[in-house]
């Protein structure tokens, strides 16, 4: 395997170097970051996460560190921003003042970037590419629970704030199989989050971490401004509340580009089929063809059996584009009553206004056949 050191990281670590003095260099060291200590542990937990200590391969020796915090903000809440940084068996340049670490500079892997069949043009604010944009990460992102969202589960990781489908999520998919589960009941061996907090939240998208995803790369045209990570069950009314939309908890027929919120999770819509099926957007931990679940970005489908437009749609896109995908999952059919059903005050559909995004192409009055051709056209 071929590393490098990222551009932005490597003028980050030398500055730091030339800012420590003349023992900065016996400071700093290559090591290969493998986890918080007692991972899975009952008191390693989200309330005691300010007093973790984390475990480093050192010259083939296992070194174990506290991490320095960050910067603490008005409400003495810590910006994690090294934890924020790590993921488990990466290797990183670290600097540390005694047994602290201070920084870590990601050493990154020479892999072929991956490109999607579809792609979208950040910045461009469109209905056709927000869409387009949606599709990126579909077919080579698992689910991961808590993935999108930073390390103390607080709001939008780097990754969520990064233009361009993240590296990581596609080496983590190529590392993985049918076998895959986002959760086992086995802390201590899971990628769930039991301690609340997102060790894994690098590696994968959950449904909420996806959707915040496709609007940061169709709003945004830099890396690192404000996220849009939020709640599934809130996520469609606080579009509206930014003044981009419309809000109602009185469903019809969903059009291109709307995002519905439910109790749980939320999902973008293609649009609604002549048969009244729905083509869906969505990261979900659907079954493997093992059994196991795993799942995460794909075109889904929400109708009454599977012979629906819906389900045919989505079995002809994901078998076509996503080959690799299509043979670990098949297309898991949405039952209406569940991705339609609600309660509460905050769940429901968003629509996009002018105000939000334009709609030029008429992509909003198509059906679902008629975008998926548009968009793999």
């Amino acid at each position: 395997m071929k590393y490098g050191l990222r551009t932005a990281g490597a003028v980050l670590a030398f500055s730091l170097i030339a800012g420590c003095g003349t023992n900065a260099m016996a400071d700093m060291k290559m090591a290969k970051y493998l986890g918080v200590v007692n991972y899975g542990a009952p008191e390693t937990n989200k309330e005691n996460k300010d007093n973790f200590r984390y475990r480093f391969l050192v010259d083939g020796a296992e070194e174990v560190f506290s991490i320095d915090n960050g910067e603490q903000d008005s409400g003495g809440k810590y910006a994690y921003p090294v934890q924020n940084t790590l993921k488990e068996g990466y290797l990183y340049n670290i600097i540390s003042d005694g047994n602290t670490v201070k920084h870590a500079v990601e050493v990154w892997r020479l892999d072929k970037a991956y490109e999607p069949p579809v792609s979208g043009t950040p910045g461009l604010r469109t209905v056709k590419n927000f869409l387009k944009t949606a599709m990126e990460p579909v077919g080579t992102t698992l689910y991961m629970f808590g993935g999108g969202w930073d390390w103390q589960d607080e709001g939008s990781s780097v990754q969520a704030r990064t233009i361009g489908v993240a590296d990581d999520w596609v080496w983590f998919f190529n590392e993985n199989d049918a076998n895959y589960t986002y959760r086992t009941e086995d802390a201590k061996n899971t990628y769930y989050p039991h301690g609340a907090y997102n060790e894994y939240y690098y590696a994968g998208l959950d449904c909420s971490g996806y959707v915040g995803w496709a609007l940061y790369n169709t709003l945004e045209t830099e890396n690192g401004r404000p996220g849009y990570v939020t709640g599934s069950t809130r996520f469609a009314k606080s579009l509206a509340d930014r003044g981009w939309g419309t809000w109602t908890q009185d469903i019809g027929e969903t059009k291109p580009g709307d995002i519905m919120s439910i109790n749980g999770h939320v999902w973008i819509s293609l649009g609604t089929c002549e048969d009244g099926s729905v083509v869906i957007l969505h990261s979900t931990p659907s079954k493997s063809r093992t059994g196991q679940p795993g799942g995460g970005v794909q075109i889904g489908a929400v109708g009454n059996d599977s012979s629906c437009e819906a389900a045919r749609l989505a079995e002809k896109y994901m078998s076509e584009y996503y080959p690799k995908w299509y043979e670990r999952y098949g297309v898991p059919l949405q039952n209406p009553g569940v991705y339609f059903g609600f309660s509460g005050d905050t769940a429901g559909l968003f629509s996009w206004s002018e105000g939000g995004l334009k709609d030029p192409e008429g992509i909003k009055d198509m059906r679902p056949k008629e975008v998926l051709a548009v968009l793999f056209g």
